[in-house]
């Protein structure tokens, strides 16, 4: 197990709800409920975090906090924040944070499909130069 499996399980056995009690609370797979208390999801997006702590009567800060998501300093940082400081608008912080939350939705990828990913970016990113160069000429 890990730690933020042993809180989300410790809060559900509190609340007295079954694992698809709680995601169907939640909105999400009681699959996902079951991988991350057995600690096969390490890393649960913020977004699945989220989503569990009403339902187990935390705040979601309490929820990113058992997971090592926030520390108690730096309540007003989001992770995305945190791991990316020179990210600088809004839609710079919620692009990355849908990127974050598609990869922990896929953790089954292999290491190939990781490499597919960060060419595809890649592409991505100098097309977007391309264009913004030619736009500015």
């Amino acid at each position: 197990m890990t730690v933020i499996g042993d809180f989300i399980k410790e809060r559900r056995n509190i609340k007295n709800l079954s694992k698809r009690a709680l995601a169907e609370i939640a909105g999400i797979s009681h699959t996902e409920v079951h991988r991350i208390e057995n600690g096969d999801r390490e890393n649960p997006s913020v977004k699945i975090l989220s989503a569990l702590a009403e339902p187990l009567s935390v705040t979601k800060e309490e929820m990113l906090r058992a997971a090592g998501y926030l520390t108690s300093d730096d309540n007003h940082i989001s992770p995305i924040q945190k791991a990316f400081p020179d990210l600088r608008t809004d839609k710079e912080q919620k692009t990355v944070q849908k990127i974050v939350d598609g990869l922990a939705r896929n953790s089954d990828l292999n290491d190939d499909d990781y490499d597919d990913l960060v060419d595809q970016v890649e592409m991505f990113l100098n097309h977007a130069k391309k264009k913004k160069k030619k736009n500015t000429k």
